[in-house]
């Protein structure tokens, strides 16, 4: 067991020296929309570097007994600012402009652990840390100020990880809805890695909640294991989204000030000819037609459409293009019952077939071949 320890932490120890490395000489375009990327992309290194310098300290100058604890300082430590810096970066990827709220709550949280940081070593230069291998060992030892510490550390942490959930789920809602008012097609944008990449995050941070109440040498190779995985299939997402960012940008950057000023002249009328223009030009088919291209068509900035579709239609942008496209499809079947599913797809402007069927079947209850027959 000890030996697989020995491998494990070592595997550890070479991926945050060889990603961290490669994450600081990574190259960010200067451009506002990755200000908050470029500052991630910085972070995220420091912190493996930091997790390998940590490790190789531990393993290799012969700072490990092998002895797990409940409540081991270090083991908060590490957990805590990794969930604070993972929970930044994962909600900063789906919404670069990050609410005065949010970021005062990762400012404190810093502040927070720093606290415990220098609390604790205020204390053990004065007192010896006592050593929590078992259940009994707490309870004898429940008064002692850094048993106390160290109870209140990993309550604190609890709290961490049930506000970055819910802080992550707020800004996936808003990150959706910005996406749905914006684009036709949203299946590239969903960024269904960043999901992914959190509530791993946070099944990690769970096991590390019972790695601290349940601790023994096996689990810790688990857990070890698993962050090993983690870590390195994170950091290639995350390179990888300087390649797509663009793609989002649009969606997520706030309107010029002259975009969103209303005409005192709008109304139903004035939507009334839009939607002609747009039914008579079938506009809607274009392939992977966004907001923004359609108010270019229009002439309309791309704020006055949205608020058309929103408050006229009663649905977003994408509901809408998929309803009209849908319509198109099935009027295509009937009078060309030749045309295959895939050409029906091409037709009504969709890039996968895919796509095309998903959305056939959440518009009419059916599977476009079901439908069709």
């Amino acid at each position: 067991m000890a030996s697989y320890y020995l491998f494990i932490n070592s595997t550890f120890i070479i991926t945050g020296y060889i990603v961290g490395l490669l994450l600081f000489a990574f190259p960010v375009p200067d451009i506002d929309f990755l200000k908050s990327y470029s500052f991630s992309s910085k972070l995220l290194a420091a912190s493996y570097i930091l997790l390998a310098i940590i490790n190789t300290s531990v393993l290799f100058l012969g700072l490990t007994d092998y002895q797990p604890e409940y409540f081991k300082f270090s083991g908060l430590f590490i957990s805590s600012t990794q969930s604070l810096i993972f929970s930044y970066i994962l909600v900063t990827l789906i919404n670069p402009h990050l609410s005065k709220k949010a970021n005062t709550l990762f400012k404190g949280h810093v502040l927070i652990i720093l606290f415990f940081l220098l609390a604790y070593t205020a204390l053990f230069l004065m007192k010896s840390d006592p050593i929590l291998t078992s259940e009994s060992d707490v309870v004898l030892r429940i008064l002692h100020p850094l048993t106390l510490l160290r109870i209140a550390f990993f309550v604190f942490y609890l709290y961490q990880i049930l506000n970055y959930s819910l802080i992550f789920i707020k800004a996936v809602g808003k990150y959706n809805i910005s996406i749905g008012n914006y684009f036709s097609e949203t299946g590239t944008a969903k960024l269904n890695w960043i999901k992914v990449a959190f509530y791993s995050a946070l099944s990690i941070g769970l096991l590390a909640i019972l790695f601290q109440t349940l601790p023994s040498l096996l689990f810790d190779n688990i857990f070890t294991t698993v962050i090993v995985v983690f870590y390195t299939v994170f950091a290639l997402h995350f390179i990888n989204y300087k390649k797509i960012y663009h793609l989002i940008e649009p969606a997520l950057d706030t309107p010029k000030q002259s975009e969103t000023e209303f005409p005192n002249t709008l109304n139903k009328s004035s939507w009334s000819s839009y939607k002609k223009k747009v039914l008579a030009d079938k506009i809607y088919l274009k392939e992977g037609i966004t907001l923004i291209e359609m108010a270019q068509a229009l002439n309309v900035s791309r704020t006055t459409l949205s608020f058309f579709i929103n408050t006229e239609e009663k649905r977003n942008f994408n509901n809408w293009i998929n309803q009209l496209r849908i319509s198109e499809a099935k009027t295509l079947m009937i009078s060309n019952p030749e045309f295959s599913i895939s050409t029906i797809a091409t037709k009504t402007g969709y890039i996968e077939q895919s796509n095309f069927s998903r959305e056939f079947k959440l518009v009419t209850g059916e599977a476009p071949a079901a439908w069709k027959k």
